[in-house]
């Protein structure tokens, strides 16, 4: 038998275990962090972000054990001798030549006895010849190389979160530039038609037909949202409604205006990606170049409601996302 074990020095071993441990402590920790960061909303819905966190820490501590039972093994090796064998077993042997004449004592009870005895059967006085010959050529090769190309789908995710991936330039409310860059003139008039109690999305509904856009304008509305722009006197408000999770998110948009004809600004930098409440008068733009509206609050600030009133900034909602 020829054995040849190759388990080279421990070195591969412990670079496996090592980069092994490093994948997975990195996955553990952009788990957390898309959780502290709140970039996990641009993926999941939020009752499943406990649930993330949870395996982000539960992971993390497995390799913290995983670490420690890696480094006892180090100070195990060193204590003991490192065994390198090489064991090469060529047997051809067992060449055996056996010639067996098998009278079975029968002639020599004759003699001391005096009987004559009959000739023994051929059976029993045949010689046995027996002739072994056993070749054993065993050869096992083990390879326990450094292989670097498995941890490679493993760090996807983490050489993503690195590239800043996924990020609101990717989802769904990047469309809100688009918004911002339409050429829409703000009247710089609209009669209040009083107010009424209206979300999102029955605004977003509301600019569907000619019959409810009717009966929205000029109606005084309060909207929640997250501020999105740059211009000082206009910017749109983002909400996002989803079935279930964050990567069927439909935005759902609502340009703000300043009253043209009014002195008052708002700050973007005060509220850039801040959640405000806006109070305003509902209007509808034709989109440039086609047959789609899309729902529009015009802010007429007052000596007595100035813009601050107008738009306000409100803590996060507890539930970001409609339904």
């Amino acid at each position: 038998m020829a054995h040849d074990h190759s388990h080279g020095d421990r070195n591969a071993y412990y670079l496996n275990q090592l980069f092994t441990i490093a994948v997975c402590g990195a996955l553990g920790g952009v788990t957390v962090m898309l959780w502290w960061t709140g970039k996990i909303g641009l993926m999941l819905h939020p009752k499943f972000f406990i649930w993330s966190l949870l395996g982000g820490i539960t992971l993390l501590m497995l390799v913290l054990i995983r670490a420690a039972a890696l480094w006892h093994s180090v100070d195990e090796a060193v204590t003991v001798p490192d065994h390198t064998h090489d064991h090469n077993h060529d047997h051809d042997h067992c060449d055996h030549n056996h010639d067996h004449d098998h009278d079975h004592g029968i002639r020599a009870a004759a003699q001391t006895t005096g009987f004559a005895t009959a000739p023994l059967p051929m059976a029993v006085s045949t010689p046995h010849h027996h002739h072994h010959d056993h070749g054993h050529d065993h050869d096992h090769g083990h390879d326990h190389g450094w292989a670097p190309w498995r941890y490679v789908v493993l760090l996807l995710p983490v050489v993503l979160y690195f590239l800043n991936l996924p990020n609101r330039g990717f989802s769904a409310d990047a469309g809100g530039a688009d918004l911002n860059g339409l050429a829409l003139e703000a009247p710089s008039k609209i009669d209040s038609k009083g107010s009424i109690d209206v979300g999102f999305v029955e605004l977003q509904q509301a600019s569907l037909s000619l019959e409810t856009r009717d009966f929205y304008e000029g109606k005084e509305v309060t909207l929640i949202g997250q501020y999105y722009g740059n211009d000082p006197k206009r910017f749109t408000l983002r909400r996002f409604k989803i079935a279930c999770c964050g990567a069927d998110a439909v935005k759902l948009d609502a340009v703000i205006m300043v009253d043209p004809s009014s002195v008052s600004v708002v700050d973007p930098d005060i509220y850039r990606d801040r959640w405000v409440e806006v109070h305003g008068r509902i209007h509808f733009f034709q989109k440039p170049g086609t047959n789609e509206y899309l729902t529009a609050l015009i802010l007429y600030p007052t000596d007595e409601l100035k813009i601050d009133k107008l738009v306000k900034k409100i803590p996060r909602p507890a539930t970001e996302w409609l339904y």
